[in-house]
């Protein structure tokens, strides 16, 4: 489990250089896991990357279902402007 969580984190300094293919595959392959720290890991990740690119992360999570948890992270500084 920590190795899949830091699959999904390696990217987080990576800012407007984040792989994004590859961040949505590792995204995608866990988004079903019902572990906290994977949900958790992908909102931060995402969060992360909203800060370089807010509009990608937006149309990402629309295009794909992802846990309430991983959503909310993921959306946070975007829909709360902060």
């Amino acid at each position: 489990m920590w190795l899949q969580r830091s699959s999904i984190m390696f990217q987080k300094a990576y800012k407007k250089d984040t792989d994004t293919a590859l961040l949505s595959r590792y995204i995608l392959n866990l988004k079903d896991s019902k572990e906290f720290f994977i949900q958790k890991a992908i909102g931060w990740a995402l969060r992360e990357y909203a800060k370089t690119n807010a509009g990608w992360v937006q149309k990402f999570v629309k295009q794909n279902q992802l846990p309430a948890l991983s959503e909310r992270e993921a959306l946070k500084r975007i829909n709360h402007g902060g």
